[in-house]
């Protein structure tokens, strides 16, 4: 016979206390696993409602206000930003809506706010022309200056300065090539009194500016620097010296301006010939 197995000890009785105490445990478990289930529950419960109540026409776009745009209709820059009445207020990106709206050529800074709970204002600030520009054969450009391109005009504006000798600009949005920021600085610094005298900008030999009179005459103003002293030396002439014959009024020295005048024909010689 094999050997036998050692007689099995009789389980122990366990502590009534110790037994009350497992089971308050194992409750309070299944209670914290019912508040997480519940808060959980909650929780999905809150942002479907949430979610709900920002699609439903009490957070929408009811009120749309446009201010600042006088080149640009309101219907162009709501376009550009791509919000509408009935839009949800929750998926309007105001940023991209900013850059869209600053793609237009006539827009120079634009802001656009939400007004909780349905009501959204754009702002605009506008350019403002300071020069015209040849575009396409036969047509001009307005022109701020940054060189963007503002619109197509038929002829060069009677108070806006020509750029002559800049390669032709393209269509409105873009901007102009080749090296014409100090034409456009000087063009943007003219007093209101010389303005109306300017018909057009050019570059000279070494970067240096030059502007056409009307009716003739024209001003030597060096490299665009000092503009502020070279226009006030520039108004200070032309409202103050006999113009007449004008050929070069040159300011690149703003304290010592020079003036060079047209020939003066000589009158002709009085006839000889007795009167009879």
């Amino acid at each position: 016979m094999g050997p036998t197995a050692p007689p099995t000890a009789p389980p122990r009785a366990i502590d009534p206390r110790i037994r009350q105490r497992r089971i308050e445990v194992r409750r309070r478990e299944g209670r914290r696993r019912l508040y997480l289930l519940l808060a959980m529950v909650g929780a999905v419960v809150l942002f479907l409602a949430g979610w709900g109540a920002t699609r439903s026409p009490l957070l929408d776009v009811d009120h749309l206000r446009v201010t600042g745009a006088r080149r640009t209709t309101a219907d162009q820059i709501l376009a550009a930003s791509r919000i509408h009445r009935g839009k949800a207020m929750i998926d309007i990106d105001e940023g991209a809506a900013v850059r869209r709206i600053e793609a237009l050529p006539w827009v120079g800074g634009a802001t656009v706010r939400r007004r909780w709970p349905g009501a959204v204002d754009v702002a605009i600030t506008e350019r403002v022309p300071v020069a015209a520009a040849a575009g396409p054969p036969g047509t001009w450009v307005a022109v701020d200056v940054t060189g963007r391109v503002l619109a197509s005009v038929p002829a060069p504006p009677p108070d806006e300065p020509a750029l002559d000798g800049v390669p032709p600009a393209r269509a409105p949005g873009t901007r102009l090539a080749g090296p014409v920021g100090g034409l456009l600085r000087v063009a943007a610094a003219l007093p209101p009194s010389v303005r109306p005298r300017v018909t057009s900008l050019a570059l000279a030999q070494g970067g240096q500016v030059e502007l056409r009179l009307r009716p003739a005459g024209t001003v030597r103003l060096g490299p665009p620097e000092d503009l502020a002293v070279k226009l006030l030396a520039v108004e200070t002439v032309l409202g103050q010296v006999d113009l007449v014959r004008l050929a070069v009024l040159d300011v690149r020295v703003p304290q010592s301006p020079v003036i060079t005048r047209l020939a003066v024909p000589p009158p002709a010689p009085e006839s000889l010939t007795p009167r009879r």
